[in-house]
């Protein structure tokens, strides 16, 4: 018994004296207060600074900072930290990488990794083959296949159940749907070497004031001392002219009346296929159905007593050749006061002779020139079948 109490008393003596220490901190590497003191303020370590966000190094212990924007601007390569606004904000003006054109462009890929082109986008239906190096879209293409459809055939017939047409016939934009007689076969052109022409048989005083002309051409001949002043259609007194003609490579008049009053027309090319037309009563004029304004002097109807003429302007005896045209008519007409007077065909009779059938008068006219006889275009069928659920 007495041993117990004295080993109790011998332990309470022993940490006692380790309570009454307790106020002294020793800063031993045990010290909790001594660690929590230090760990409190061992930010205070780093420099502080807006806007910066702390990343690793290498090297143990020690770190670096780094810029964080909201915006990137205009910049491509940035080594500071975008923020997610600030990433939106870069791809919303990607845009601005791509230089602006025109409407109507299309981008398209080039060979070269992040780099474009660009094509055109045609959206006219009117001479889309000209257009041989632009996008056309499929709303338009159609159009302009429908167009040139309706301008070129007619249905001949058509399914009654289903209103599709199975035979088509040729329809000549200048025939008025007028087919030539059985001894006749129709030719796609006439072509001038430069002496051939046609006498239609018109004189400007045969006609009304309220006429109008129509001739479908294509020059042949780009050499500029040959076809300057070319006229495929007209005719001509000292100071009038009634006609179409040539003033450069890229530019085609169109004339009824008096010096100083002709519109010129530029064009992609005389060598192009065109349609031109002119209206004396209307006063206007249209290059392929652009529509122009036309300056007419009606005294032009009184004032040239020359024949109307096909690939030349008649002057009269002893016109000059370089008013010859050297070109491919497809066709021609003239009208006086709305009624057809001439309606011209390409042509070939049954003796095998070139020229233009007038479908009015039932007339064939030939070569009026000095020259060998006019060359002669395709022969176009009468029909075309177009076989239907194939």
């Amino acid at each position: 018994m007495f041993l117990k109490k004295f080993l109790l008393f011998g332990l309470i003596a022993a940490v006692l004296p380790a309570v009454a220490e307790e106020g002294a901190d020793r800063k031993t590497a045990t010290s909790l207060k001594y660690v929590t003191h230090e760990l409190d303020t061992r930010q205070d370590k780093f420099t502080a600074e807006q806007n910066k966000a702390m990343e690793y190094t290498n090297a143990a212990g020690t770190v670096q900072k780094r810029a964080v924007k909201s915006d990137l601007g205009t910049s491509t390569s940035d080594t500071s930290l975008p923020m997610v606004g600030g990433v939106n904000t870069k791809l919303n003006r990607k845009q601005d990488d791509i230089d602006p054109v025109n409407d109507h462009t299309a981008v398209t890929y080039t060979g070269q990794p992040g780099g474009i082109g660009r094509k055109g986008i045609y959206q006219t239906t009117e001479s889309y083959a000209a257009q041989s190096d632009n996008l056309i879209d499929a709303k338009t293409f159609n159009a302009a296949l429908k167009k040139g459809l309706d301008s070129e055939f007619i249905c001949s017939e058509s399914d009654p159940n289903t209103n599709l047409c199975w035979v088509y016939s040729i329809h000549n934009v200048i025939t008025d749907n007028t087919l030539l007689p059985d001894d006749y076969t129709p030719l796609g052109y006439l072509q001038s070497d430069g002496t051939q022409y046609i006498n239609t048989g018109i004189y400007p005083a045969d006609l009304n004031t309220n006429s109008e002309f129509f001739i479908d051409v294509q020059y042949v001949d780009g050499n500029a001392a040959h076809y300057n002043y070319a006229s495929a259609f007209g005719a001509q007194a000292a100071n009038f002219w009634l006609k179409t003609d040539v003033k450069s490579a890229t530019m085609i008049g169109i004339q009824a009346g008096a010096s100083a009053t002709e519109t010129k027309i530029t064009v992609a090319s005389i060598l192009d296929r065109h349609q031109i037309k002119w209206n004396t009563g209307l006063r206007k004029c249209y290059m392929d159905n652009v529509e122009y304004n036309l300056n007419v002097t009606n005294g032009v109807f009184t004032s040239i007593t020359n024949q109307i003429t096909l690939f030349k302007s008649n002057i009269g005896i002893g016109g000059g050749p370089n008013t010859y045209a050297k070109a491919k008519i497809y066709g021609a007409y003239i009208k006086s006061n709305d009624i057809l007077v001439r309606n011209f065909i390409p042509a070939q009779n049954a003796q095998g002779t070139i020229g233009m059938y007038d479908t009015v008068s039932g007339n064939f006219f030939e070569n009026a020139g000095n020259g060998a006889d006019f060359i002669a275009g395709p022969i176009i069928p009468d029909n075309i079948y177009i076989p239907q659920n194939q």
